[in-house]
């Protein structure tokens, strides 16, 4: 197997299954005031703290969720409770957990959802009743990096109030971010895209930003996440996280000779196209003309290559705001490929082109 769709979700490292095992020993309730109860709360706060330390925030900042798609929408829905005006700002190349609540809001006829794709759409249609600017740091399908940090201050400019959301849900760990430089006020961030397990997320909420809580109950996190924390995923989303950071250049350099070695290999196939400027090169974004991405995906996977044509959370859905061709396929990244794989994965891809366009000609004859 040669796994190139780390985008979609990554293996779990070793430190984040050694970290997820001690908690299966130290199996306490975080709420409960017993000595097993507060070793489970010594956990959950050492990953609050270390998770803040990466970002620049402080610990009572971070919010634990059970994933990138639940801090999205809480980032969203919280923040619409309590509006200061009725304009949400975003781009038309969000992540699905962003587009959906969206267009629900917009549904009711409460907000009015405007697009920018540029700096110069976006500073005319800030003013005091735009409640929230919400949009992506690395894009989960081509890859492209956002000025998070221009955005944040030209927001902060021309509308103070308005509250700045970041889904860093691709880029956390792998660039770095200063959210008081950056003037975020929420964040999202994902365990499953660097080592971690799924169904573990968290939000950074900046203090003295109040929203809305989602769910109810027991009061957990805050008052804002109700509901026992997942202690393990919790403790192995730290202990990943801390060991992604800790290397974060060596994987940097890693990961962008692995996508300029692929692209060296492929750029002799006719037809094919590299969306790799101001990208992150965890994410290749390529597009091949003549050949259907879920065909070649199919094919691919048949010779144990796994790539994706585009965002897991939307497969086999056409999405009303959707940019991106029929024939682009996404290629990501992680730390443990090779360049042996890369190889491998190139000739599979030139194999698998070539077959697929010579069927598409016998079949139109």
């Amino acid at each position: 197997m040669i796994y190139l769709d780390h985008a979609a979700t990554t293996k779990p490292t070793k430190v984040a299954i050694d970290a997820f095992l001690r908690c299966c020993e130290n199996f306490g309730n975080p709420s409960s005031l017993h000595q097993a109860g507060i070793d489970a709360e010594r956990e959950v706060s050492s990953a609050r703290k270390a998770l803040s330390s990466i970002i620049g925030a402080k610990p009572n900042e971070i919010f634990f969720t059970s994933g990138g798609t639940e801090a999205n929408n809480l980032a969203i829905f919280g923040a619409a409770k309590k509006p200061k005006g009725r304009r949400i700002i975003t781009t038309r190349s969000e992540h699905p957990s962003v587009l959906a609540p969206l267009a629900k809001l917009a549904e009711k006829g409460d907000f009015e959802i405007c697009y920018f794709s540029n700096i110069d759409e976006l500073r005319p249609a800030l003013s005091e009743q735009t409640c929230l600017v919400s949009t992506y740091h690395i894009n989960n399908e081509t890859g492209s990096i956002q000025d998070i940090a221009e955005i944040g201050n030209i927001i902060k400019q021309i509308s103070p109030s308005t509250l700045f959301h970041v889904d860093a849900a691709q880029s956390f760990c792998k660039f770095s971010i200063d959210v008081y430089a950056a003037k975020i006020d929420l964040m999202t961030l994902s365990a499953h895209k660097i080592g971690g397990f799924k169904g573990c997320g968290a939000l950074y909420i900046k203090n003295g930003v109040s929203i809305h809580p989602m769910i109810w109950g027991g009061g957990q996190e805050g008052g804002l996440r109700s509901g026992t924390e997942n202690v393990g995923g919790i403790a192995a989303f730290a202990a990943t996280a801390l060991d992604f950071w800790q290397n974060t250049k060596e994987n940097f350099d890693h990961a962008l000779a692995l996508s300029k070695k692929l692209c060296e290999l492929l750029g002799t196939v006719d037809g094919i196209s590299f969306n790799n400027k101001n990208t992150s090169p965890y994410i290749l974004d390529i597009d091949i003309k003549k050949v259907r991405s879920e065909v070649l995906v199919n094919a691919l996977s048949s010779k144990g290559v796994f790539v994706s044509s585009g965002a897991a959370c939307s497969a086999g859905k056409k999405l009303k705001t959707s940019q991106r061709s029929e024939t682009a396929l996404r290629i990501s990244f992680g730390t443990d490929n090779t360049l042996e794989e890369i190889e491998k994965a190139a000739n599979a891809l030139i194999e698998c082109i070539d077959v697929l366009r010579k069927s598409a000609q016998i079949s139109r004859r």
